[in-house]
């Protein structure tokens, strides 16, 4: 019951607010025919958008991760970032940082975020209090969602949330929040850590 209250309730938020469902469809556009070709003629005809344009910051995000190529086009070289490519310190630095490092740097700051996202998830899992054991699940997750959403946006797998990437992304409300929660995590690592030694004294 409650899993359909929040189907309706989502579909409702979407379909009564004008700009969210011509977010929603400005997406669709851009993604519609590498979905549709394998389908019948009919559902094409019926879930087809047309006359809708292309999303514009989505289009600017693929091309300057495709300028970036491999190993980018070198620090503080992008130039989407100079009026084509909106928003490229807050929604769409991803795509900024890709232009400039490269697919390959990029992969190094997701290898960054893993490792943190192992270390929230071990100090998770070595916790015997249930309460720090769900708050440093919920970071993680936190953390982890925000990026990979933002990271699917930029690249036009799903529709642009808005949601900042964690610790790149510019906003103090932002930063601050993420870096107390990291270090309210870290405290209840230390503890771990002063309990660990207790028990072997």
């Amino acid at each position: 019951l409650l899993f359909a209250l929040v189907i309706i309730g989502g579909y409702a938020l979407i379909v009564f607010f004008p700009h969210r469902i011509k977010r929603i469809l400005s997406w669709w556009s851009s993604v519609q025919d590498s979905i549709l070709n394998p389908l019948p003629a009919f559902l094409q005809n019926a879930l087809r958008v047309k006359d809708f344009p292309e999303p514009y910051q989505v289009s600017n995000s693929l091309n300057a991760i495709k300028n970036g190529s491999y190993f980018g086009q070198g620090i503080a070289e992008g130039q989407l970032k100079l009026g084509f490519l909106s928003e490229v310190h807050t929604d769409f630095v991803l795509a900024g940082i890709t232009e400039e490092i490269g697919i390959i740097g990029l992969s190094f700051i997701f290898l960054i975020f893993m490792l943190i996202l192992m270390r929230i998830l071990r100090t998770s899992r070595r916790s015997k209090n249930p309460v720090y054991h769900l708050f440093s699940l919920g970071v993680a997750i936190l953390i982890s969602s925000t990026l990979l959403i933002n990271a699917y946006g930029i690249s036009g797998i799903m529709p642009i949330k808005g949601l900042a990437v964690p610790f790149l992304s510019y906003g103090g409300s932002s930063i601050l929040a993420v870096s107390v929660a990291i270090g309210l995590v870290l405290s209840i690592s230390k503890n771990i850590v002063s309990e660990d030694k207790l028990i072997k004294n």
